[in-house]
């Protein structure tokens, strides 16, 4: 496998996430592709830690006073973005079914998207968050083949590998080798979803 550099993570994952969308035919308004190329790159940096199920963070992030709420759900829907995109297969052997995350993304993005309509400066654009949460199987298709299409499919698969030994049989070596490629589970994750 060939490795470069990239020197700018967002412009590349911008590229390859355009790429899966014109093969998957899918047409998204330009600041949507921005968006979510934030969250690839989030993810990248520091993939989320769930410290409990995303039904219960899509709970609290609904239950959330008003100004926290639209962040909140937000942070709800790009976990599940990333987790249903990226850790597909992990997603369904732990959960069960991957159109949970599926189901609770896309309720996170148009929730999201209602609560900031009206907001004088939302956090992200109404129109972007209402197309994710219309749009967000289909999203999770591209970011899946953006994994696939990239070395980014064996990354997460041999990672997925690791915390699955870890959660299943407390692997202390898995646990240092995921902390040797900087990957710390939330406290708990042994044995917890």
């Amino acid at each position: 496998m060939k490795v470069e550099a990239c020197h700018d993570l967002r412009a590349f994952f911008r590229q390859q996430l355009t790429l899966a969308l014109t093969r998957r035919r899918i047409d998204a308004r330009p600041e949507t592709e921005a968006y979510i190329a934030g969250v690839l790159v989030d993810c990248g940096m520091q993939p989320p830690r769930l410290d409990r199920p995303l039904v219960v963070a899509l709970n609290e992030a609904l239950a959330c006073e008003s100004a926290l709420r639209t962040v909140r759900l937000m942070r709800t829907g790009d976990a599940a973005l990333c987790l249903a995109g990226l850790f597909a297969p992990h997603v369904e052997r732990t959960v069960g079914s991957l159109g949970l995350y599926i189901h609770l993304g896309s309720m996170a993005y148009q929730r999201a998207a209602d609560a900031s309509r009206g907001d004088a400066s939302p956090p992200a654009p109404v129109d972007t968050l209402a197309e994710l949460g219309e749009g967000f199987p289909r999203f999770v298709d591209a970011l899946h083949e953006v994994a696939e299409s990239s070395a980014l499919g064996a990354v997460t698969r041999d990672v997925v590998r690791l915390y699955d030994r870890l959660r299943a049989a407390g692997s202390e070596r898995a646990a240092e080798e995921m902390a040797r490629q900087g990957l710390f589970p939330a406290p708990g994750a042994k044995g917890t979803c």
